[in-house]
């Protein structure tokens, strides 16, 4: 199978997260997605609502699509939510099986900063999205030869970086949490069930 490997805080998740998952999926033909909520973000530790909200709202969001899953690796355990210690883990839970992290651009030109960098690259094939202001794999240190389009051999690694432009989605989950906190609207910004859970459980009030 080809799986993709989609991580990220979803604080919370809204229609971009699906749009672009979708895209991909369907682009690289992918067998599933798994959405992977991080537990404890050691690069965003301010404004993250709990883990558990934050797993229960992705799980509400997918519902409805058979190619999606979730998984909570990273929000039951209590240590710092490190990429490359899940992945480790994903690829002995998935031997046989072709794995991909998906990641947008701008999380991509930043990796220098991310846990054990340099073994992540030489680990897995990513797949990156384009991010508005971002439309080419080209400006990144990571990259060493372009072999097609869409496709770019990482330096000092066998494994590939395979560009995909996506739709933008101009709403961040940012200013999703601004709007509620000044009692705005999000409805359609977020699936009318994560728009239930939220309203129901008070999140991102204060």
């Amino acid at each position: 199978m080809k799986i993709g490997i989609f991580g990220g805080t979803f604080n919370p998740i809204h229609y971009g997260h699906l749009r672009v998952a979708e895209e991909v999926r369907e682009s690289f033909s992918m067998d599933k997605i798994i959405f992977i909520p991080a537990g404890i973000p050691p690069l965003k530790r301010h404004n993250i609502l709990s883990g558990m909200h934050r797993l229960k709202m992705t799980e509400l969001a997918i519902r409805g699509n058979p190619f999606f899953e979730v998984s909570d690796i990273e929000v039951r355990s209590k240590k710092p939510s490190y990429t490359f210690n899940t992945l480790k883990y994903l690829k002995k839970l998935y031997q046989k099986d072709a794995l991909f992290f998906i990641m947008g651009i701008d999380a991509f030109l930043e990796l220098k900063f991310w846990y054990k960098y340099e073994e992540l690259l030489k680990m897995i094939d990513f797949i990156v999205m384009s991010r508005p202001g971002f439309e080419s794999l080209q400006v990144s240190e990571f990259i060493e030869t372009k072999e097609s389009d869409n496709c770019f051999r990482i330096k000092n690694s066998d494994k590939k970086a395979l560009f995909i432009s996506v739709s933008p989605f101009w709403t961040s989950s940012t200013q999703i949490r601004q709007m509620i906190q000044n009692g705005k609207s999000i409805r359609y910004l977020v699936p009318e069930e994560v728009r239930k859970y939220i309203e129901e459980n008070k999140l991102y009030r204060e």
